[in-house]
Protein backbone atom coordinates (compact mmCIF):
# COMPACT_ATOMS: atom_id res chain seq x y z
CA UNK A 1 0.00 0.00 0.00
CA UNK A 2 1.34 3.28 -0.68
CA UNK A 3 1.14 5.99 2.37
CA UNK A 4 1.57 9.41 2.64
CA UNK A 5 2.34 10.90 6.07
CA UNK A 6 2.13 14.42 6.30
CA UNK A 7 4.07 15.90 9.69
CA UNK A 8 3.65 19.44 10.70
CA UNK A 9 2.44 22.06 13.96
CA UNK A 10 -0.45 23.96 12.27
CA UNK A 11 0.29 26.10 15.77
CA UNK A 12 3.78 26.97 14.54
CA UNK A 13 3.21 29.54 11.18
CA UNK A 14 4.94 27.46 8.27
CA UNK A 15 5.83 24.61 10.95
CA UNK A 16 2.26 23.32 9.50
CA UNK A 17 2.61 23.74 5.73
CA UNK A 18 2.87 20.20 4.60
CA UNK A 19 -0.74 19.82 6.50
CA UNK A 20 -2.36 22.67 4.40
CA UNK A 21 -0.89 21.53 1.17
CA UNK A 22 -2.56 18.25 1.60
CA UNK A 23 -5.81 19.51 2.79
CA UNK A 24 -5.69 21.59 -0.62
CA UNK A 25 -5.00 18.24 -2.75
CA UNK A 26 -6.75 15.07 -0.71
CA UNK A 27 -9.35 14.85 -2.82
CA UNK A 28 -7.31 14.67 -5.74
CA UNK A 29 -5.78 11.43 -4.40
CA UNK A 30 -8.91 9.50 -3.70
CA UNK A 31 -7.15 5.38 -4.86
CA UNK A 32 -8.36 2.52 -2.26
CA UNK A 33 -4.60 1.78 -2.27
CA UNK A 34 -3.21 5.08 -1.54
CA UNK A 35 -4.00 6.18 2.50
CA UNK A 36 -2.89 9.83 3.70
CA UNK A 37 -1.78 10.19 7.11
CA UNK A 38 -1.89 13.48 8.70
CA UNK A 39 0.25 12.47 11.87
CA UNK A 40 0.78 16.54 12.98
CA UNK A 41 3.53 16.01 15.60
CA UNK A 42 2.79 12.45 16.23
CA UNK A 43 5.92 11.18 14.56
CA UNK A 44 6.39 7.74 16.52
CA UNK A 45 2.31 7.37 15.93
CA UNK A 46 2.81 7.81 11.77
CA UNK A 47 6.01 5.13 12.33
CA UNK A 48 4.13 2.10 13.79
CA UNK A 49 1.56 2.34 10.85
CA UNK A 50 4.14 1.87 8.27
CA UNK A 51 4.55 -1.37 7.10
CA UNK A 52 7.96 -2.27 5.16
CA UNK A 53 5.98 -3.45 2.79
CA UNK A 54 4.20 0.44 2.38
CA UNK A 55 5.46 2.39 -0.27
CA UNK A 56 6.23 5.54 2.34
CA UNK A 57 5.48 9.09 1.24
CA UNK A 58 6.75 11.99 3.74
CA UNK A 59 5.55 15.09 3.61
CA UNK A 60 7.40 17.84 5.69
CA UNK A 61 8.15 21.38 6.06
CA UNK A 62 12.32 21.62 6.38
CA UNK A 63 15.14 23.87 6.97
CA UNK A 64 17.75 23.77 4.75
CA UNK A 65 18.50 27.56 4.21
CA UNK A 66 17.05 27.97 0.80
CA UNK A 67 14.25 29.83 -0.30
CA UNK A 68 10.86 29.37 1.02
CA UNK A 69 8.52 27.33 -0.66
CA UNK A 70 11.20 25.33 -2.63
CA UNK A 71 10.46 21.82 -3.21
CA UNK A 72 13.55 19.44 -2.50
CA UNK A 73 12.85 14.91 -2.59
CA UNK A 74 15.17 12.67 -0.76
CA UNK A 75 14.75 9.17 -1.36
CA UNK A 76 14.39 7.32 2.34
CA UNK A 77 16.91 4.94 1.02
CA UNK A 78 19.73 7.82 0.66
CA UNK A 79 18.42 9.30 4.09
CA UNK A 80 18.79 5.97 5.70
CA UNK A 81 22.60 5.75 4.89
CA UNK A 82 23.52 9.62 6.34
CA UNK A 83 23.42 11.91 8.69
CA UNK A 84 20.19 14.21 7.81
CA UNK A 85 21.86 17.72 6.74
CA UNK A 86 18.52 19.61 7.80
CA UNK A 87 16.13 20.61 10.28
CA UNK A 88 13.05 19.07 10.63
CA UNK A 89 10.99 20.92 13.39
CA UNK A 90 9.91 18.00 15.18
CA UNK A 91 11.56 16.43 18.54
CA UNK A 92 12.41 13.18 16.64
CA UNK A 93 11.83 12.55 13.18
CA UNK A 94 10.29 9.73 11.30
CA UNK A 95 13.08 9.41 9.79
CA UNK A 96 14.89 8.98 13.05
CA UNK A 97 12.74 6.88 14.38
CA UNK A 98 13.40 4.21 10.91
CA UNK A 99 17.05 4.72 11.64
CA UNK A 100 16.58 3.67 15.60
CA UNK A 101 14.55 0.51 14.93
CA UNK A 102 16.45 -0.29 11.67
CA UNK A 103 12.96 -0.38 9.81
CA UNK A 104 13.89 0.05 5.82
CA UNK A 105 10.99 1.46 3.46
CA UNK A 106 10.75 2.14 0.13
CA UNK A 107 9.57 5.79 -0.70
CA UNK A 108 10.69 9.73 -0.69
CA UNK A 109 11.02 12.79 1.49
CA UNK A 110 8.87 15.65 0.06
CA UNK A 111 10.36 18.60 2.08
CA UNK A 112 9.19 22.05 1.32
CA UNK A 113 11.45 25.13 2.70
CA UNK A 114 9.92 27.12 5.50
CA UNK A 115 10.21 31.31 5.62
CA UNK A 116 9.50 31.27 9.16
CA UNK A 117 8.41 29.63 12.85
CA UNK A 118 6.77 31.09 15.10
CA UNK A 119 3.61 30.63 17.26
CA UNK A 120 0.84 31.63 15.12
CA UNK A 121 -1.79 29.55 13.28
CA UNK A 122 -1.61 31.53 10.05
CA UNK A 123 0.98 30.74 6.83
CA UNK A 124 3.54 33.53 6.44
CA UNK A 125 3.28 36.21 3.47
CA UNK A 126 5.68 34.31 1.00
CA UNK A 127 4.12 30.79 1.75
CA UNK A 128 0.63 31.90 1.12
CA UNK A 129 1.64 33.36 -1.80
CA UNK A 130 3.59 30.12 -3.30
CA UNK A 131 0.71 28.17 -1.81
CA UNK A 132 -0.98 27.21 -5.47
CA UNK A 133 2.07 26.68 -6.91
CA UNK A 134 3.52 24.68 -4.36
CA UNK A 135 0.54 22.84 -4.10
CA UNK A 136 0.67 22.02 -7.96
CA UNK A 137 4.76 20.75 -7.85
CA UNK A 138 3.76 18.90 -4.71
CA UNK A 139 0.86 17.25 -6.62
CA UNK A 140 2.90 16.31 -9.97
CA UNK A 141 5.57 15.09 -7.89
CA UNK A 142 3.29 12.96 -5.98
CA UNK A 143 1.50 11.70 -8.73
CA UNK A 144 4.88 10.72 -10.15
CA UNK A 145 6.24 8.67 -7.56
CA UNK A 146 3.07 6.77 -6.99
CA UNK A 147 3.80 5.78 -11.13
CA UNK A 148 6.88 5.00 -10.48
CA UNK A 149 6.70 2.98 -7.80
CA UNK A 150 3.08 1.10 -9.56
CA UNK A 151 5.26 0.09 -12.74
CA UNK A 152 8.34 -1.47 -10.84
CA UNK A 153 5.89 -3.49 -8.74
Amino acid sequence: MTKIIVIGNRFMRDDGFAIEVIDRLKDKFNDDALEIIVGETDCSGCFYLLDESDFVIILDAINVGAEPGSVFVFSLSDLMTRTTAFSMQHDMSIIDLMKLYDRKFNGYLIGIEIAEIDFDEKLSLVLQEKLPLICSKVEKTIKSMIMEEFELA
